[in-house]
């Protein structure tokens, strides 16, 4: 084997000598053409798997689509020349990564890009949770959980726990004023630390984040219990997605049968359709400055309670349904998919909720967070066929084949959010991620950003960029990746028609000017990658 090895080195040394290159013996030149011929059809048949293969482009599609192209495989060939292949950029983690996304002209780019609607998203984590820090701290009655050293208390919460009292109340032992505590040096970028996922959390495994995660939503449950934090939150994230180019958000809220009210400091109450108000109001403030805006929300309970309760928050929010047709748009039941009950445990609750919906007249489809998961589980295939309309995440439906095909038949759209599964430690190497064999196969794909205040990243434009230079993604790829995120919205016929109207009228704008950011990439590759 050695002089096997030493044999072949000494022929390439000699090739490389004398300048000779020898072709295989016996294959004509015509024959390479017959190969190449024949693999040009091939790929050309598999591109006609893909969703939105039949789109045409404008001419100036033609020439985004042959710059996207060019830059990608430019971006790619640096990190490959720059010996940076072990650490391509999106096999690299997201916090450490984020801010050399920032600095390239594909982003800024895809920044500009109208990308439709974001359809997975929850509200307690759509946008900056430095703004919960930086704005939200000074909203009055807000405290912090931050017991000292000499505090002799029961750390039941995590440190950094928000909740909001008014000067009558009894404050729990461990509670200080937000105001009060701010005056210490760092105390905001320690908080916030404590509401975001960073770089120094690479090394945690898929529960380990998990765990850090669920704490993260139990800090900010108390301030989300606010309505003026949750009115201000939310024109703070509308503002935050449409500067990213996104007119369609819809958030998922809680909706319990027994909790998750909202309340202001003197203890009125908003519940059920109350809260929906609460929203409504905000939106209606919003639209004298962004009439393009349009925003739903999808009731959510949580897969970790018992059938019972989930048939109670069913039939809650189909009650609320009733009322407020016009901004519920469909019932969810998220949270960590490996820990929580399987779908198939709430198969009788959601039959039954199907049927009572049909018999009520009451159209509230189920977009359900199943396939999150990393084991080969059966929650996607339930949710299919009990009627799911879209589903949140739902990467491992590629380990099923009919039910892809299933999928295709009845359109149901996929919530593909890359970053969310990377940082959640699903997916390392975002080039591997399923999303791209869904898109290729033609199964209706949209992209989200789920809990991108937790990670600092802001709208979709991160996902959409690791998207496309993961998945080196086309021109054509994009147009139906955001088509697809106002056909599979939960407007209806009439909201979707405008909707779809205007973002068709913003593409055209954005491809008649895009050249405007067109910058060599080669330059801004070089700096980051640590």
């Amino acid at each position: 084997m050695a002089f096997r090895r030493f044999a072949l080195f000494s022929w390439c040394l000699s090739c490389l000598c004398t300048g000779e290159v020898r072709e295989s013996p016996g294959i004509s030149n015509e024959t390479l053409a017959d190969y190449l011929k024949t693999r040009a059809e091939f790929l050309k048949h598999e591109d006609a798997l893909a969703d939105g293969s039949g789109t045409k482009l404008t001419s100036d599609e033609i020439r985004f689509d042959s710059w996207l192209r060019s830059t990608v495989q430019s971006m790619i060939a640096q990190y490959k020349k720059e010996r940076l292949v072990d650490r391509f950029v999106p096999a690299t983690y997201f916090p450490r990564i984020r801010a050399h996304i920032e600095n390239t002209t594909l982003y800024k780019v895809l920044r500009e890009m109208p990308k439709g609607g974001a359809l997975h998203l929850h509200f307690a984590s759509a946008s900056s949770l430095e703004w919960v820090v930086k704005q939200g701290l000074d909203l009055p009655g807000c405290y912090v959980f931050w017991p000292n050293k000499t505090s002799n208390v029961s750390e039941t919460l995590p440190v950094g726990s928000l909740a909001f009292f008014n000067s009558t109340q009894v404050k729990p032992q461990g509670f200080f004023p937000a105001h009060e505590l701010s005056r210490e040096k760092d105390f905001r970028e320690k908080l916030l630390k404590l509401l975001t996922i960073h770089e120094e959390d690479e090394g945690l495994t898929s529960p380990e984040i998990w765990k850090k995660f669920a704490d993260i939503f139990v800090r900010v449950t108390g301030f989300f219990t606010n309505r003026k934090a949750v009115e201000e939150y939310f024109v703070a994230t509308a503002q935050e997605f449409l500067a990213d180019n996104v007119t369609h958000l819809e958030f998922r809220v809680d909706l319990f049968h027994d909790q998750g009210a909202l309340f202001d400091l003197d203890g009125r109450e908003y519940r059920g359709a109350a809260a929906m108000d609460v929203f409504q109001k905000q939106i209606d403030r919003l639209h004298v400055t962004s009439p393009d805006l349009t925003v739903k929300l999808i009731g959510s309970s949580v897969r970790f309670r018992n059938s019972s309760e989930i048939w109670k928050d069913l039939e809650f929010a189909m009650q609320v349904k009733a009322q407020r047709p016009d901004i519920l748009v469909g019932w969810d039941a998220p949270g960590e998919e490996d820990a929580g009950h399987p779908t198939l445990d709430y198969a009788k609750q959601l039959l039954e909720f199907r049927d009572l919906s049909r018999k009520k007249g009451i159209d509230l489809p189920l977009m359900l967070h199943d396939g999150e998961s990393d084991w080969s589980t059966m929650n996607t295939v339930d949710a299919v066929l009990l009627g799911a309309k879209r589903l949140g995440h739902g990467f491992n439906i590629v380990r099923h084949p009919l039910l892809m095909e299933e999928v295709r038949k009845r359109g149901v759209a996929i919530e593909v959010c890359p970053i969310s599964n990377q940082v959640l430690r699903y997916v390392t190497d975002l080039r591997i991620h399923p999303g791209v064999e869904m898109l290729k196969n033609g199964l209706p794909v949209v992209i989200s950003s789920d809990d991108p205040g937790i990670w600092s990243a802001r709208g979709l434009s991160h996902d959409f960029w690791e998207a496309t230079v993961a998945w080196q993604l086309s021109a054509r790829d994009l147009k139906t990746l955001v088509r697809n995120s106002i056909q599979y919205s939960g407007l209806e016929a009439t909201e979707k028609q405008k909707v779809m109207a205007n973002w068709k009228r913003n593409w055209k704008q954005f491809m008649a000017r895009w050249r405007s950011f067109e910058v060599s990439e080669v330059s801004e590759v070089r700096e980051v990658l640590i």
